[in-house]
Order: structure tokens, then C-alpha cells, then sequence
């Protein structure tokens, strides 16, 4: 019986220093040390034990390839990420991640490929929005409104798709609904700066220049120097000079 409780606490102790080191690992990323990261991990990685339940390398590997992101070393990333996608079948998300690397990356056909492969797992709202965005710098915009809009309607909270649709709806000229779109998405991030300059536009675009001016000014106390503001500001200014000659 004593041999049999050892062996448990033996397992459960080399559970625990595993899960410390991947805490530890963690942090290093956290902290943007990447490469020591790295290295922490690969010393705690067996491949071997990839399909065992239990397993620390799913996780380990997950935070592998994200390090990997950041140095720019895509295929250690892809790598792990596939792997991480064999060993939990049932998750989206190394599939979800990999399409957000490769729309990083301006790879807009694999973004795609990997968002669409992630939907026929699980239905989210991140997959969407990774189509939505690879169609937005395509320039197809209705398709990107299509997707920014199932997006939203999959999580009403979700501010950045609410951004980038009063973007799109800017390029197709609906400047009421850009407006719409930008406060929504202001309603949840009041002190964006990006997000009050885009009323800003969408107010200016419909002639409403003292509201759209309003809004630049509350975007440039938020980002001081920003030249994109500061430009918006005094175009803005010069035309409504111009119309109170």
C-alpha cells in the first residue's frame, strides 16, 4: 500500500515540476524572452508522449509556436501548430491561431484555409472575422462586410470587428453606417483613439465638420503627435474656414 501511495505522490510531484516549468516558461514569453523560452520548453518536451492523456505537450507545444511567431520563424510555428491540431482534434484553436499568423503575415490564402478548416470544428467569432479581414485587404469589401457581420453576431462584444466593418462601410461609401459601426464599437472601447478618428472620418465624409472635428480632437488628447490625427484635424479646420467666409 505505502509503495502504491509513493508512486502517486512521485506522479503527481513530476506533474507539478512540469506544470512549473511551463509557468516558467510562460513568463519568459510574457516578458518577450522568446529564445529562453524556447529553450526552457525543449528541455521539457518528450514527443514521444504527445497522445498521452494528461500530457504537458500540448500545451507546450502551443506556447512553442507562439514563440515562434514572434520571431518570425513561421514554419517552427506551423509545425507545432499542426502537431498541436493533431493532438486535440477537437479544438479550434491551434487552427484559429495559425490562420491569425498567416493574416499577420499577409499570406491571405492560408489565413483563409486555416480559418475555414477551424469553422468545421467549432462555430466562433474569431474564424469570421480572419476571413473578413483577408477580404477587407483584398479589397473585397461585401464579402468582408459578410464576414465582419457574422462575426459580430456570433459576440456583440467584439469592438475590433465593429472597427474594421465601419471601415469597410467607409470604402463602400455608407458613411451613416461606418458611424454606426465606430460607436458601436467606442460604446465598448471609450478611450480608443483609432476608433473616435474614424467618426471622426465617417462625420466628416457626411459634411457634419464641427462634430467631426469634436471627434478628432478627442482622438488626438488620447494620442498626442499622432501626424494622421493632427493631418484630419487642420483639413477639417481649413474647410470649415473656408465655409464661414
Amino acid at each position: 500500500m505505502k509503495k502504491i501511495i509513493s508512486i502517486i505522490i512521485l506522479i503527481i510531484s513530476f506533474n507539478s515540476i512540469l506544470f512549473a516549468s511551463y509557468k516558467e516558461a510562460l513568463t519568459l514569453y510574457e516578458e518577450k524572452k522568446y529564445k529562453e523560452s524556447l529553450a526552457m520548453i525543449a528541455g521539457e518536451l518528450d514527443i514521444t508522449k504527445d497522445m498521452e492523456v494528461d500530457s504537458s505537450n500540448y500545451n507546450l507545444r502551443f506556447l512553442a509556436a507562439h514563440n515562434h511567431w514572434k520571431l518570425g520563424n513561421l514554419q517552427g510555428a506551423i509545425s507545432h501548430f499542426k502537431r498541436c491540431a493533431d493532438i486535440k482534434k477537437d479544438s479550434a484553436d491551434p487552427l484559429i491561431d495559425l490562420s491569425l499568423m498567416m493574416l499577420d503575415n499577409r499570406r491571405y490564402g492560408d489565413a483563409n484555409y486555416f480559418a475555414t478548416s477551424a469553422l468545421k470544428i467549432a462555430e466562433s467569432q474569431m474564424p469570421y472575422y480572419v476571413l473578413g479581414k483577408s477580404a477587407m485587404k483584398l479589397w473585397n469589401l461585401y464579402k468582408a462586410k459578410e464576414y465582419f457581420e457574422k462575426a459580430i453576431s456570433i459576440d456583440p462584444e467584439f469592438w475590433t470587428a465593429y472597427n474594421d466593418l465601419g471601415i469597410v462601410l467607409t470604402g463602400l461609401k455608407k458613411y451613416g453606417e461606418a458611424n454606426t459601426a465606430f460607436s458601436a464599437a467606442l460604446s465598448i472601447m471609450p478611450d480608443s483613439s483609432e476608433i473616435q478618428n474614424n467618426i471622426g472620418i465617417s462625420l466628416e465624409k457626411m459634411d457634419k465638420l464641427e462634430e467631426a472635428l469634436n471627434y478628432y480632437n478627442r482622438a488626438y488628447e488620447k494620442n498626442s503627435g499622432n501626424p494622421v490625427i493632427q493631418g484630419n484635424i487642420n483639413r477639417v479646420k481649413a474647410k470649415i474656414t473656408v465655409i464661414k467666409k
